[in-house]
């Protein structure tokens, strides 16, 4: 009897989980950069009656936080709560006419700020209903792209319809669950560019640089220097473009955007560096310039810095462990192929040192007879550009 009973219990349960799933969209998604979460829950209805169920959370010294529907705030339906000095909650219904403060509505009884808003465990939480029809306004669970934004500091008054209000220094996107939106379309193109330039072309320019001088000794450099100017270039450049689409606004507080702007900026200036090395090079050098060695470790300071980049990007889109596990595991994968070759180099220079002896070997490891007859080669007449 108490077997039944359990069962008919557990019957109920997983029937009303399912209708539930059945009835409500819901979806959550979160920045770590600023520990800003948004959750939508909608009734797969469109009836006048029904209210959709917002909540945000954030840091209880956070200045304050908005969310919009739509994909972009501007024409949105926005609402924007901040804490208030007596740890309440100050909350409003607005639009965004212009790229401006967000005008307050007629309308502020649409909104319903729920008893589980406020301040607890250094949280600030806002949950509040709306119908899903309004005056301007309809939501479905057809209603896919949802924009939020907030101020990490700046905090206004306890007044709700107050129009002094900091500019956001973050603003991002949510979509629901079997949609994509436009901001996701070129975050994702973004990402996968980004990664394609920093996580493969640029490793692979690298590696035939230090690596295949012995085995083509022509073409290393043809073949290095065009991958950088002709494939990291436009894939860079192309990279900062569909951010920018995206709508992303550079965050002095946000370390993906501060150091992306330093990568940028460093990348162009290894090309230089690269060009200075190609320019003054001379193939009857006894030494290396300075200029050489700080373009070694210049690049690869910079190959180092591009891979805690992209790590800085996956954990700000929030892609899961799955995905930043399987990049971790591939960046390990060139660090290691990169030392073991480094190694196997350094065994050779010193094997050919002791068979050969200190003044026949140069740094590339190839033995200055075979090097002055490669160099013989390339400035004789039919290799001269």
């Amino acid at each position: 009897m108490i077997n039944m009973k359990k069962r008919s219990i557990i019957l109920v349960f997983v029937v009303w989980v399912v209708l539930i799933q059945g009835v409500f969209s819901q979806v959550k998604k979160c920045n770590p950069a600023n520990n800003y979460c948004l959750t939508v829950t909608i009734p797969n209805t469109a009836n006048a009656d029904d209210v959709a169920t917002f909540e945000m959370t954030a840091p209880s010294t956070i200045g304050w936080i908005a969310m919009g529907i739509g994909d972009s705030m501007i024409g949105s339906y926005i609402v924007m709560a901040w804490p208030t000095t007596t740890n309440s909650v100050a909350i409003s219904q607005r639009v965004a006419y212009r790229y401006a403060v967000p005008e307050v509505t007629s309308q502020q009884s649409d909104i319903k700020l729920l008893p589980s808003s406020g301040i607890k465990d250094d949280v600030f939480t806002v949950v509040f209903t709306r119908p899903l029809i309004v005056a301007n306004s309809t939501i479905s669970s057809a209603t896919s792209e949802y924009v939020w934004a907030l101020h990490t500091t700046a905090r206004p008054s306890d007044d709700p319809s107050t129009m002094t209000i900091t500019r956001h220094n973050d603003i991002g996107h949510i979509t629901l669950t079997g949609t994509i939106s436009n901001y996701d379309k070129y975050i994702i193109a973004h990402g996968l560019l980004m990664f394609f330039t920093w996580g493969i072309v640029t490793p692979g320019a690298i590696f035939i640089a230090r690596f295949t001088r012995n085995i083509i000794p022509r073409q290393w450099f043809p073949l290095h220097w065009g991958i950088m100017s002709f494939l990291a270039v436009p894939l860079v450049i192309i990279g900062l473009l569909l951010a920018i689409a995206a709508g992303v606004a550079f965050n002095s507080n946000n370390t993906h955007h501060v150091l992306g702007v330093i990568i940028f900026i460093c990348f162009f200036l290894q090309l230089s560096l690269g060009w200075i090395h190609h320019h003054f090079f001379d193939p009857a050098r006894k030494y290396i310039p300075w200029w050489t060695r700080l373009h070694w470790w210049f690049g690869r300071t910079l190959a180092v810095g591009s891979f805690y980049q992209i790590s800085l990007g996956l954990d700000q889109y929030n892609v899961g462990k799955p995905l930043v596990t399987a990049y971790y595991i591939w960046v390990m994968i060139i660090i290691i192929s990169y030392l073991s070759f480094s190694f196997y180099l350094w065994r050779k220079r010193k094997s050919e040192i002791r068979q050969h002896g200190s003044s026949d070997i140069l740094y590339t490891g190839i033995r200055k007879q075979v090097d002055n007859e490669q160099t013989e080669e390339l400035m004789s007449p039919q290799y001269a550009t």
